[in-house]
């Protein structure tokens, strides 16, 4: 389902974890004490942009998964929205699919960084190094 985007085309209104992604969603939500995968969702997202992670999907996406969110439960006033906006100005694709690639590759960056013992809690992704 999508709703029309400010420039005319549509947007999004659901985002989804990928098959692959979500367990691995899962395990960074036990593993960093988060109360649920839409705050995975939204620290991958925040996580991606920071370590200037590709805006496009990878060949290997893979379809979605049963973690499903809507747009505005995830990104009520669409701040997420407006930073990958911000950023990327020049952006002409659905800034929300760009949001739903954005949490699948920085949950599995996180991921990887959180098993080579980089991040150890939420508290190391506020250092600056």
């Amino acid at each position: 389902m999508t709703q029309p985007a400010a420039a005319g085309g549509t947007e999004r209104v659901n985002v989804a974890f990928t098959q692959a992604v979500e367990p691995v969603a899962r395990r960074l939500q036990t593993r960093l004490r988060m109360p649920n995968l839409m705050d995975v969702a939204r620290i991958a997202v925040a996580f991606a942009v920071r370590q200037d992670l590709p805006l496009g999907r990878p060949s290997d996406f893979g379809p979605a998964s049963n973690a499903n969110y809507n747009v505005g439960s995830l990104d009520p006033g669409r701040d997420l929205r407006g930073l990958v906006l911000a950023l990327h100005p020049d952006l002409t694709d659905d800034p929300y699919r760009v949001i739903e690639t954005l949490m699948n590759v920085g949950t599995l960056e996180l991921d990887r960084q959180v098993n080579a013992g980089t991040v150890v809690s939420l508290q190391d992704l506020l250092v600056t190094s």
